[in-house]
């Protein structure tokens, strides 16, 4: 009686006989948008989320129902693309007992922590009270620690092989020590972590497909992503291309996270002419990513350099960068957040220790060139210029189409005399950039290189000319 008058206008509904009650010609999203009610739990949302009722055989019942439809959810396709999670297994035995053991267990569960902010997994482990071989997926990825003490440090060896054929993708040695009372900043482990998982991400992108498959999700992110990083513009408007079909077809916050991210690359680079429209763009694409309450520290990072680089937004810029590093120390992306915005809010000194930091994670990564670059603009800021072009030169060898790292050392080297070099370097700009002008850095200000134009360095360097 209570439900029925709490009902209303809806009351005819609820269906009561001597053995039941329940409600009749009842349609939830479920039947009527069930591709936005996949999407919602594969992007881990719940059947019934926050339903809490005191009764035991009602919670064995939901208990059932979430674990039905999230199976379901792993076959699940949206527009082309399948939401089904990679399986991921984390082999972390015959490890050394005591305190050596637990930080290599602990390696493993950072290294797993890492790999779901950047992709959609199913994490399985194989210690005593995991999963044996035979009751996993046949397929999906094999990441194995391995660890022994070796002159009082734990040396650990992590690869990462495809099952069920075991072929070696990617390893990595490291050394560990055992007294580190922050397991964040010691040793090879903020490496490793980052390193590792990046790893993972990038073997997702290239596991093979089977017949008429759908395309991964988080395949055509990273395969996007590989090209955002590349900095040559037909790539970067492939890549927008890849993550626009990824955003339309299942509004994955993730994927518009990248995509303002990518805004925030094309304005840099210039390879769009309205950046008025880019930064637009950027600013509706980072709002949709933090839409779905609980946003991953990466979101959150890269959510952060848009709010620090595009809009100057400091503020809002840090709030975000601190909470992804407390969620998230390993992430590189969380230190170029705090750099970005610690630059911004014009403490330098602060900015390059950030830069640094993220460089010294993704040392190894294939995208480490874009911490390096930061490292430099706050080296620049401070007056260390030798240092500043070291991090740069650093950052173009490793990507020669980043136009970033170009217009600075150009500017560097003819304030130190090096015309020859500058005009080197200057060459090399204008074969991407050919409108390029150090006039037109110091005249345009909408042109990308606002901490260029505010220093006294640009106005030197066109002296020198």
């Amino acid at each position: 009686m209570e439900i029925r008058r709490a009902l209303g206008p809806d009351a005819d509904l609820l269906f009561t006989d001597r053995e039941a009650v329940s409600f009749a010609s009842l349609r939830t999203d479920l039947d009527d948008d069930p591709t936005a009610a996949a999407r919602a739990l594969a992007q881990g949302r719940e059947f019934l989320e926050g339903l809490d009722v005191a009764d035991d055989e009602f919670e064995d019942w939901l208990r059932a129902e979430r674990q039905r439809l999230a199976g379901g959810t792993e076959r699940s396709t949206t527009g082309g693309f399948s939401l089904a999670p990679t399986p991921l297994l984390v082999s972390a035995r015959d490890l050394p007992g005591g305190s050596a053991g637990f930080v290599a267990l602990a390696l493993a569960d950072a290294i797993g922590q890492l790999v779901t902010e950047f992709a959609e997994v199913e994490l399985y482990t194989d210690g005593p009270d995991g999963v044996t071989e035979l009751s996993l997926p046949t397929r999906g990825l094999l990441l194995t620690v391995q660890g022994a003490l070796l002159g009082g440090a734990l040396q650990v060896l992590v690869t990462l092989a495809v099952r069920p054929a075991r072929q070696i993708l990617w390893s990595r040695r490291a050394v560990l020590p055992l007294e580190a009372a922050d397991l964040a900043q010691a040793g090879d482990f903020p490496q490793i972590v980052y390193q590792a998982a990046e790893a993972v991400f990038s073997a997702i992108a290239a596991l093979p497909r089977r017949g008429n498959e759908e395309v991964l999700v988080d395949a055509a992110i990273g395969q996007a992503v590989r090209d955002m990083f590349s900095f040559e513009a037909e790539r970067l408007r492939r890549a927008d291309r890849k993550l626009a079909e990824v955003t339309s077809a299942t509004g994955l916050p993730r994927a518009w996270a990248w995509r303002a991210y990518l805004r925030q690359i094309m304005a840099v680079e210039r390879t769009e002419p309205d950046w008025g429209r880019l930064r637009l763009e950027a600013d509706e694409f980072s709002r949709r990513s933090l839409e779905v309450p609980g946003a991953s520290p990466l979101i959150l990072a890269l959510g952060s350099q848009v709010r620090a680089m595009l809009d100057s937004d400091h503020d809002a810029g840090s709030a975000m960068a601190r909470e992804a590093l407390l969620q998230s120390p390993f992430n590189a992306f969380g230190h170029a957040a705090m750099s970005g915005a610690l630059l911004r809010a014009g403490r330098a000194e602060e900015a390059l220790a950030a830069a640094r930091q993220g460089s010294a994670v993704a040392g190894r990564s294939a995208f480490a060139f874009w911490w390096e670059a930061l490292a430099g603009l706050s080296a620049m800021q401070l007056g260390r210029l030798d240092e500043a072009a070291a991090h740069y030169q650093a950052a173009h060898i490793r990507a020669p189409n980043f136009r970033a790292p170009l217009r600075h050392l150009i500017v560097l080297n003819l304030v130190a005399g090096r015309t020859e070099k500058a005009e080197q370097l200057m060459a090399a700009l204008r074969r991407i950039e050919p409108d390029f002008t150090l006039a037109r850095v110091r005249e345009d200000r909408s042109y990308p290189a606002a901490t260029l134009r505010s220093g006294p360095l640009l106005l030197k360097a066109l002296s020198m000319m």
